[in-house]
């Protein structure tokens, strides 16, 4: 099954499941957010729930239709009756019809009426919900999570994302004030105070759109409840961004809607109170994002990646002007009937993107083993594997004995790396869900880490295999906007092409980790991002790969 699935939808999407309370004993035990697969077969399973709610409501149409021509007959012979009066009863058909109604039609009334229609129909539902998955109140975090980091990482605007326009393209959805509501409160609960005002802001201005407008009382209570909600946002985030003018009228504008709430009366004396001796100054909050800084060469490990996810920190061309591609066919003699297609993105370190590597009869194999069988990636912790918002997306290591596919695999790698892959850990796919990244990192081990094995999943110990030499990063679809591998210090972008497959050495040629090499999934946009991991050990690969005549991690040193 293939469909589009964006960020604005799969949150709609959550709400919809969420705020409808559809969730189970079973919700705990599968996550959807953190993978687009799963969440493709959210979409499967609420088509058979809307098949079986057409079902019920049919049923139920049928028995209200019956209800109301009875009722139509009834009203008229008794609208008869009660204009002839006593001359009705001159006919004896009258006083058997009459006497007819009230027993025997309307006893079959009143066991329609009392029927439990649509019976079986529930009872198929619930047994759908006990065996079947469903998100968790958890996931809608997640999800708006996602869709911040999104937001950050490609410094998008609140309005475009709030309209379905995501880095210039534009869906056919859009976010209503409550969705905006809700994303503001949890900007807020992670300190975010930027996008904490700006989608307070959005959320307001959508909630006063005539079009979003209800004449219902009801809704009419319902509004003003949100709009203090607002208020009260917009009012946190002036206060801690620094304008005390725009949250003193706000504090007011609040106090003056919901007098009657001691709460917000108690919250604004706290704040006349902290700035007594303040200047009421305005600041423009009109920039939802930090500034960028004058410098972005000089930032920390995660500005710079983000700035390279969104394509602001790059080579200049005369980075690039010594940077080969070509045909590769020096490591084994089978390349020189098929060579690869080989393109240089960095010589130092080196840093090689392989193109079609893969058909799509093999990815499709690859992606059909691991199906059903991916779980929450996680990230090596001080006492193992642990989940970590660093990383979200599901993955699941295969061995290479899997599949036949797997072995041919290895093969192809260990012609693109010239690197032994006997001692290569179990391939590892990859799926990335809402707004779906990888943070920063190295692949590359501690030693006091691979010292003590407490890395899993691998065939034998870490210590008899060694630290992780290189990776090799497959492909397996393409992502329409985002998703890229970004590299920080070699400014450097690889986006996602169904088939090709990067590599490059996480360590020197001494054994030391290489710190050049810090790299990251970008967030995903629009789109299902599959990747196959392939790290190579250090075992046995000083053929391939010998030692420099100095420690090369240490070219300054005296």
């Amino acid at each position: 099954m293939h469909f589009k699935i964006n960020l604005i939808f799969v949150i709609n999407y959550l709400l919809l499941f969420v705020c409808g309370g559809v969730h189970n004993v079973f919700a705990g035990n599968t996550e959807f957010f953190s993978s687009v697969h799963q969440m493709s077969k959210l979409v499967q399973l609420e088509s058979v729930l809307l098949q079986q709610m057409q079902k019920y409501i049919k049923i139920n149409e049928n028995k209200l239709d019956f209800l109301k021509d009875r009722l139509a007959m009834l009203e008229r012979d008794n609208r008869e009756a009660l204009e002839e009066g006593l001359n009705y009863f001159d006919s004896p058909l009258n006083k058997y019809y009459l006497t007819k109604r009230l027993t025997v039609d309307w006893a079959r009334i009143e066991n329609i009426m009392q029927h439990e229609s649509g019976k079986k129909t529930l009872n198929r539902i619930a047994k759908y919900e006990s065996t079947n998955h469903y998100p968790e109140n958890s996931e809608l975090d997640g999800a708006i999570a996602g869709f911040l980091r999104i937001q950050e990482v490609y410094r998008l605007k609140t309005a475009d994302m709030a309209q379905g326009i995501l880095d210039g393209v534009k869906y056919n959805i859009s976010l209503d004030a409550r969705l905006c509501l809700d994303i503001a409160k949890y900007a807020a609960k992670e300190n975010n105070m930027r996008f904490t005002h700006s989608w307070a802001l959005e959320a307001l201005k959508r909630l006063q759109d005539p079009a979003e407008v209800s004449n219902n009382p009801t809704a009419v209570l319902a509004e003003k409840l949100e709009v203090a909600e607002i208020l009260e946002l917009l009012a946190t985030s002036k206060k801690n961004l620094g304008d005390l003018k725009g949250a003193n009228q706000t504090y007011a504008e609040l106090v003056q809607l919901r007098p009657d709430i001691e709460n917000y009366t108690r919250e604004y004396l706290v704040f006349l109170k902290e700035n007594v001796h303040k200047e009421y100054v305005s600041v423009d909050l009109s920039d939802e994002h930090e500034p960028l800084p004058a410098d972005l060469h000089s930032t920390d490990q995660f500005t710079r990646y983000k700035h390279t996810c969104n394509g602001l920190l790059k080579q200049s061309p005369s980075e690039e002007r010594e940077l080969r591609c070509g045909y590769l066919t020096e490591t084994d003699p089978f390349l020189l009937l098929a060579p690869l297609k080989a393109e240089e993105l960095n010589h130092h370190p080196l840093l090689v993107l392989y193109h079609d590597v893969l058909s799509d009869a093999e990815i499709e194999i690859m992606k059909g083993l691991s199906d059903n069988r991916i779980v929450r990636a996680t990230v090596a912790g001080i006492n193992g594997s642990v989940v970590s918002e660093l990383r979200t997306s599901q993955f699941v290591f295969m061995p290479r004995t899997a599949h036949k596919l797997l072995e041919a695999i290895d093969v192809r790698a260990e012609q693109m790396t010239d690197l032994n892959m006997e001692y290569s850990e179990d391939h590892q796919f990859q799926n990335y869900g809402i707004g779906g990244h990888y943070g920063q990192h190295y692949d590359w081990f501690q030693s006091e880490d691979v010292r003590k094995s407490k890395i899993p999943c691998l065939l034998i110990s870490s210590r008899e295999m060694g630290n992780r030499i290189a990776t090799v990063l497959f492909y397996l679809t393409d992502v329409e906007q985002g998703g890229g591998t970004a590299f920080p210090f070699l400014k450097r972008l690889l986006m996602p092409k169904k088939g090709d497959a990067a590599f490059w050495y996480n360590l020197h040629a001494d054994g030391v980790g290489d710190l050049r090499n810090l790299h990251g999934g970008c967030p995903i946009i629009v789109g299902s991002k599959w990747v196959l991991n392939r790290w190579i050990r250090e075992n046995i690969q000083s053929d391939r790969r010998p030692c420099e005549l100095w420690p090369d991690s240490c070219r300054d040193c005296a």
